[in-house]
């Protein structure tokens, strides 16, 4: 699967220092956080509900759900990082990303190894053509089976509840689940403004 390269992102003024490559972000906080490894997560809304994958079974933290990411992984800047992950795990072509949720936050993996996860609020593109989503109204979401077994578009009540329709969602971490919530208050002020 190739990558839309380069990823034409439209600038969000309030995520524009962070087109930088990962090791400067982490040189310029190591004094807060003791990582050497940074991870996106990419927050996508369709109206009012958010996009959320569920892990396969296979992974780690099987059958949990999460918002897409992962990995920095030699992109060009923080930011392509975010756009390169949502399209590897959704296909779904990032339009701009920004802003962040909340300042971001460090977990340790099952091998030590300490993380520094940073989560942004993205604009995706419509692909066109009238197969451009799940009946509705919702992007089409195209799952990497090795990573993802499911997608739910859910409602801030529904992610309150834990349950979407008639499927449960226990979240990856309960940091996953505030930056959630937290994603859903973003979306309230903007949409006020």
């Amino acid at each position: 699967m190739s990558d839309p390269s380069p990823f034409n992102l439209i600038p969000c003024p309030s995520t524009s220092h962070l087109s930088i490559p990962a090791q400067t972000y982490l040189s310029q906080v190591q004094s807060e956080h003791a990582c050497k490894v940074l991870a996106t997560g990419a927050i996508v809304f369709s109206a009012s509900r958010i996009l959320l994958l569920q892990r396969a079974p296979g992974d780690t933290m099987p059958n949990r759900w999460e918002t897409p990411g992962g990995a920095y992984d030699n992109d060009q800047t923080i930011l392509h990082a975010v756009a390169r992950e949502l399209w590897e795990e959704t296909m779904l072509v990032a339009r701009s990303v920004g802003p962040m949720v909340g300042e971001g936050y460090t977990f340790k993996t099952r091998s030590g190894k300490m993380v520094r996860k940073l989560n942004f609020i993205v604009e995706v593109e419509r692909r066109g053509g009238d197969g451009d989503g799940d009946g509705d109204g919702n992007f089409e979401v195209r799952l990497r089976p090795e990573e993802h077994q499911g997608s739910v578009w859910a409602t801030k009540e529904e992610v309150r509840a834990c349950k979407v329709r008639d499927v449960e969602i226990g979240f990856t971490s309960p940091e996953q689940e505030a930056v959630v919530l937290d994603a859903f208050a973003i979306l309230k002020a903007s949409t006020a403004a």
